[in-house]
């Protein structure tokens, strides 16, 4: 269902490639992130991807022209053959249980949601334009974008082991980070066939995939359309591909961080709650806790209120959901609905009717804030930043899975896989210079 090739990666000179140049994706990198990982080394990745720490408005040009210089300077290769690249991350859950996850590093066919690739999460406007100004300067993927795919009876799987020696082997930032291009031919035929028989449902980086979309269709237009003798490089997206089976796969839940305007009188919103859930006050530190028991039964949030301490949300009545759903979170037969899920109970029952965050506000305004940490969410109400937090349980990978190939979409920033993936392991040029060869 989807075209999966090889890539002239361009990639760090064996002597520079680590834990000093790489770094998760932009997204997650705040302020002192940001210059730490400039500290860590003049070549990090992250100068193309975030720019200098006091960059100005023009710094997606600066990026462009550091990424050539680099390349200019040896600093970054481009491999001779167009290669996939296998990718193992090695980890400890928040439960102290080792994982690991394994991918599969490939040029991927664009396509319009619904043929062959699908999202599961709405996405904001204000990073999408950001990404394409940055695009369009580099002329690059710099990041992947994360997709899963299935593979029940494990058949690309074991294709996927790392050789003795990966190109990287390193531990970054508490995780083992090994990457290697995958050089046997019987390997690369193999992974490029049967990927072309299943579909793939983007677990991160919606953003950066609709950004790759917006691009194509500006290089294709400026060229009077797609090329009659086959696809251009930017056609194509650079993916890390992992089975929805493997064991490593973990999704943490992102709590929602409501600003202090956005917030009612404690009293009158905790009155307005009881239509729908039972509202129980929970001790401090025990809240995280609470919400995961009780979710085992049913919808349960968790709340930190400014002033008025810490409570547990029990949804009553499912059909009180569904009721509340705009279109698109119908029931689908034989899958679960998506307004069933905990993130949109929150926005239909909560933020919407009752904070006046609707479905639109959140995807482009800044009322809302994201965090994986249950402590910073409550840390944040109780110093007087926010408002309001409301804790989460995470969505099932499974449920990920049945939403997007039926077509519908949770609300932003549904899902968080644990661990991110590394920006810096290779780049996928755009160039003339990179064109697909069909295998």
């Amino acid at each position: 269902m989807v075209q999966v090739l090889p890539f002239h990666g361009l990639r760090y000179a064996p002597g520079l490639a680590g834990p000093a140049v790489v770094a998760p994706p932009y997204d997650v990198i705040d302020p002192a992130a940001h210059r730490a990982l400039l500290g860590r080394s003049p070549h990090n990745v992250v100068r193309l991807i975030l720019g200098d720490a006091d960059a100005g408005p023009g710094w997606h040009a600066d990026a462009a022209d550091t990424l050539r210089a680099w390349e200019r300077a040896g600093i970054l290769v481009r491999d001779a053959r167009p290669h996939l690249y296998g990718y193992r991350q090695t980890f400890r859950a928040p439960d102290g249980t080792a994982r690991t996850r394994t991918g599969l590093v490939a040029r991927v066919r664009l396509e319009p949601w619904g043929h062959g690739i699908h999202r599961h999460e709405q996405t904001r406007r204000g990073p999408r334009a950001d990404r394409l100004r940055l695009m369009r300067a580099v002329d690059a993927n710099l990041s992947p974008v994360f997709g899963l795919y299935r593979d029940p009876a494990g058949d690309l799987a074991r294709w996927l082991r790392p050789p003795e020696r990966p190109a990287v082997n390193a531990l970054v930032d508490g995780v083992g980070e090994a990457f290697w291009p995958i050089t046997d031919a019987v390997a690369e035929r193999v992974l490029i066939d049967a990927l072309a028989e299943r579909d793939v449902v983007i677990a991160d980086g919606h953003h950066r995939y609709e950004t790759a979309l917006a691009y194509r269709d500006l290089r294709n237009e400026a060229l009077a359309g797609p090329a009659a003798n086959g696809p251009r490089p930017w056609d194509y997206v650079m993916m890390v591909l992992v089975a929805v089976e493997d064991p490593g796969l973990l999704v943490l839940p992102t709590h929602r961080v409501v600003a202090r305007a956005a917030v009612p009188e404690a009293a009158r919103l905790l009155a307005a709650l009881q239509a729908d859930f039972s509202v129980q006050p929970v001790d401090r530190g025990t809240l995280g806790a609470a919400a995961a028991a009780a979710g085992r039964e049913g919808v349960a949030l968790g709340l930190c209120l400014d002033g008025a301490g810490r409570y547990l949300l029990r949804l009553k009545d499912p059909a009180a959901a569904r009721r509340a759903a705009p279109a698109g979170q119908e029931p689908v037969a034989g899958q679960e609905p998506v307004a069933d899920l905990d993130v949109s109970v929150l926005q239909n029952l909560i933020l919407a009717p009752h904070l006046g965050i609707s479905a639109e506000a959140l995807s482009g305004g800044d009322a809302v804030g994201y965090t994986i940490d249950e402590k910073e969410a409550c840390d944040a109400v109780q110093a007087g930043q926010a408002g309001a937090a409301f804790i989460l349980n995470p969505t099932d990978v499974e449920q990920v899975w049945s939403v997007a190939v039926a077509g519908a979409t949770m609300p932003p920033k549904s899902t968080y896989f644990s661990p991110k993936l590394l920006t810096g392991l290779v780049i996928h040029p755009l160039g003339e210079g990179n064109t697909p060869e069909q295998r």
